[in-house]
């Protein structure tokens, strides 16, 4: 990832990262055909900056372009671990509500978690916490 001419590196994922990742798509896209449902897509969200995220769901866009403007964002959602924590919940949340990006989820499997959070003039808002196991079907 880009962050203002600097590179975010982060530690690769697990297998457990990459069950919820699955089944937060699957449960996002339930229905929809109307939108987008893309993991580890780069989104720019500014001049010199582009993130990662997990998994976003998007609007319209050129499905053979290598980035997603953050205007065609509609959710971007990260799924935490301890080595990314604070970077999800600080710089990325940040960045997130700067690029004018709608919603924001975030995943705490640690805690069983899902933070569903709302672009209001002051930045995310939290909306509801639920279960990530009742959103996801899997009891990790």
């Amino acid at each position: 990832e880009l962050w203002d001419g600097g590179v975010l590196s982060c530690p690769r994922d697990t297998p457990r990262h990459q069950l919820i990742l699955n089944a937060l798509a699957n449960a996002l896209r339930a229905n929809r055909t109307d939108l987008n449902v893309i993991s580890g897509v780069p989104v720019r969200l500014g001049p010199g900056r582009i993130a990662v995220p997990d998994l976003i769901i998007a609007g319209t866009i050129d499905l053979d372009q290598p980035l997603v403007e953050a205007q065609s964002v509609r959710l971007v959602c990260e799924i935490t671990s301890p080595a990314s924590a604070t970077v999800d919940w600080t710089l990325k949340m940040h960045a997130y509500a700067q690029a004018r990006i709608p919603c924001y989820l975030v995943a705490e499997p640690e805690r069983g978690l899902l933070h569903s959070n709302m672009l209001s003039a002051q930045g995310y808002v939290e909306q509801s916490v639920m279960q990530l196991v009742r959103v996801t079907g899997l009891d990790l």
